[in-house]
């Protein structure tokens, strides 16, 4: 099962790492989803999603002015965070074993 982070991006995982992914609609109407990087970190995931999505903004022409940019960026960041801490919060118990460094990191 995938996780659906925001437009056609989704996060899949296995027993090794996350997979960011994203979707596309195929010539006969199906859906595929094609792999865009392999991450060991769940805000690693995230955060090229984030990436990715000012990227496709910036290519599209949607985003034109850096004000757009920085706003979507924000915005983005703020969402990612969310989901962040909406998990985190959730496992609060656990968070000390899952930490790896000394950043807010949960998974």
């Amino acid at each position: 099962m995938m996780l659906k982070i925001w437009n056609d991006y989704y996060l899949d995982a296995s027993r090794v790492c996350y997979t960011l992914k994203k979707a596309h609609t195929k010539v006969d109407g199906g859906v595929e989803y094609n792999i865009c990087t392999y991450h060991t970190r769940l805000e690693e995931a995230l955060a090229e999603a984030v990436r990715c999505t000012i990227r496709e903004g910036v290519a599209s022409g949607e985003l034109k002015e850096w004000e757009q940019v920085r706003a979507e960026l924000q915005r983005l960041e703020s969402e990612a965070r969310g989901l962040l801490q909406s998990i985190c919060s959730a496992d609060k118990d656990f968070a000390p074993a899952l930490k790896n460094d000394r950043n807010n990191k949960c998974a």
